[in-house]
């Protein structure tokens, strides 16, 4: 391992590590911790990353009581890796540190020129690439060996493509079969004349493109079965497959950190920022900075297991990861309380705890319970870990133009989202949803307190009419259910600007009261329901020129 890893390896409890001031830690792939058996939520099919494998470069297990303060350092990651990993570890603080990659995985090039097809276009300085005939082959730096620690083809099957238009600054998807080229030529400094099979395509001078690689075999960081933990002063400017995932962890805290791309970039993660996977306790996103991503900003959620076979005479049921994206990891303790909940209205209809399990294959878990079985729709119906539910606090946060949406918060527990802007997001700045039939995310809200925020031209790549800026949509399978999934929503004291459509949208279903008051809207809004119980419309003013 190189000399980086090594100083993380010798650290005890109760240590603090202070690096050294402002350096650059090179570290690579392929001389850095590697590691197995580290499955993630929402990142890889099992052909994908089949052993759990990730490379890291700052790895503990079973720690307690330590602080590494950056001190100003760099990380700056060689190949692809998941810079930080802790599984296990209690109170634990990282600080003052700089995470980024030499050669990011996503390519990024700008349009200067284009005559009927006829394009010249820029690479980034930081991306890689080769050519061979008229294929432009993205790549990665050579690893020990001199092979490239990863390539794949501009338009190879897995690469998804954004466009950012140069008048709005607001990406837009691209189709990947409109980006094939009938010629390449070299230029020189990183440039190149490309000749366009499709003459007309959507290439605008000026444009951006950022392009990835859809698999997620590493993310930017993975927290596992960990409590007490504090992240202070971190910039990262880039973030391979998923970003910081807390995964079954206690008391989660971001605080003052920065994550832009590099001042010459425009992407800081493939996807989300902040995934907080089967968390408890307290999760805080206090005073931090959001761009640039391929997806969404934070994603607070359980998992939904489905019931697969159910022993009546034994208390005991197989449950199943459904999500091809979502397998592997330890869902369940001993002693784990667990609600049934219906696959088609998604209520919740008996609860059990824990007394055993045990993994069966990579996607199956044999749970022995406490009490007698309730009445099972078998391969239908789905476990919840209501132990395992988080209070959420977002506060002070400036959320810059994405691809994605601001914020995904399925738990019951307490959430307050205040104080912050968000700014031209591709979804909604709220999206409540809970299903247990397409990304298994679970489960309700009980109270969800959104206010003191801002909310400018979000949700322009919407796929709901008049673009919702703020959106509840548990996926409900039954349309003769006429109940409510989620609780309570208090929408106050915020401003919104500039809305994509006619009108602002808050879109609700399924929800039992809403308190929209004292907002101030700079054109006029409408609340559009279904199945909503109450809804308190008061003191909210529409003001133009904001």
């Amino acid at each position: 391992m190189n000399d980086f890893c090594n100083l993380i390896s010798e650290i005890k409890d109760n240590d603090e590590i202070i690096l050294e001031k402002n350096r650059i830690y090179d570290v690579r792939q392929d001389d850095s911790f590697s590691l197995k058996g580290f499955y993630c939520s929402n990142t890889a099919k099992k052909h994908e990353n089949p052993d759990g494998t990730r490379f890291s470069a700052l790895y503990l297990e079973g720690k307690k009581n330590i602080t590494v303060d950056g001190n100003g350092a760099t990380l700056l990651v060689h190949g692809k890796m998941t810079p930080l990993l802790l599984n296990k570890c209690e109170n634990i603080t990282i600080k003052n540190l700089t995470i980024d990659y030499a050669c990011p995985t996503m390519a990024e090039f700008k349009v200067l020129s284009n005559e009927v097809g006829t394009c010249v276009i820029e690479i980034n300085k930081d991306c890689l690439y080769r050519i061979e005939g008229n294929n432009l082959i993205w790549q990665g730096e050579n690893n020990l060996n001199g092979i490239p620690y990863w390539e794949d083809s501009y338009i190879g099957n897995r690469r998804h493509i954004k466009l950012i238009d140069p008048e709005t600054s607001i990406p837009r998807d691209f189709r990947r079969a409109d980006l094939d080229f009938e010629s390449i030529e070299e230029l020189g400094n990183n440039q190149l004349k490309i000749v366009l099979k499709k003459k007309d395509a959507d290439f605008p001078i000026g444009a951006t493109f950022q392009t990835r690689n859809i698999v997620r075999d590493q993310t930017g960081s993975l927290f596992q079965r960990c409590k007490n933990l504090r992240f202070e002063n971190l910039r990262i400017k880039f973030m391979h497959g998923l970003g910081m995932v807390s995964q079954f962890c206690e008391n989660v805290t971001y605080k003052n950190c920065d994550l832009t791309p590099a001042p010459h970039r425009t992407i800081t993660s493939t996807a989300d920022f902040f995934q907080f996977s089967g968390c408890k306790g307290n999760l805080i996103v206090d005073n931090c900075k959001a761009q640039g991503a391929h997806d969404d900003y934070i994603n607070v959620h359980g998992t939904h297991l489905r019931i697969i076979e159910a022993d009546y005479s034994n208390n005991s049921i197989i449950v199943r990861f459904m999500h091809d994206e979502s397998w592997g990891f330890q869902a369940f303790e001993v002693g784990d309380e667990l609600e049934f909940i219906k696959w088609d209205n998604l209520q919740p209809y008996n609860k059990t705890k824990v007394i055993s399990y045990k993994r069966l294959n990579d996607t199956d878990i044999l749970l022995k319970l406490d009490r007698p079985l309730p009445n099972i729709e078998i391969e239908k119906d789905v476990v919840e870990n209501i132990t395992w539910t988080p209070n959420l606090y977002v506060r002070n946060c400036d959320f810059g133009t994405t691809s994605g949406r601001g914020i995904l918060c399925t738990t019951r527990g307490e959430v307050i989202i205040e104080n912050n802007r968000f700014y031209k997001l591709w979804g909604p700045a709220l999206l409540m949803e809970d299903d247990c039939n397409f990304w298994f995310e679970s489960g309700y809200s009980k109270e969800v307190i959104f206010r003191n925020n801002t909310v400018i031209s979000c949700d322009h790549g919407t796929t709901y009419p008049s673009a919702p800026v703020i959106r509840y949509t548990p996926k409900i399978m039954d349309e003769s259910f006429k109940g409510y999934v989620h609780g309570k929503l208090i929408l106050e004291n915020n401003t919104f600007k500039n809305p994509i459509g006619e009108k602002h949208i808050i879109w609700l279903e399924y929800l039992k009261e809403a308190e929209i008051k004292n907002n101030t809207f700079d054109t006029d809004f409408e609340i559009k329901t279904k199945n909503v119980g109450s809804i308190m419309n008061e003191n909210n003013t529409v003001k133009g020129n904001l």
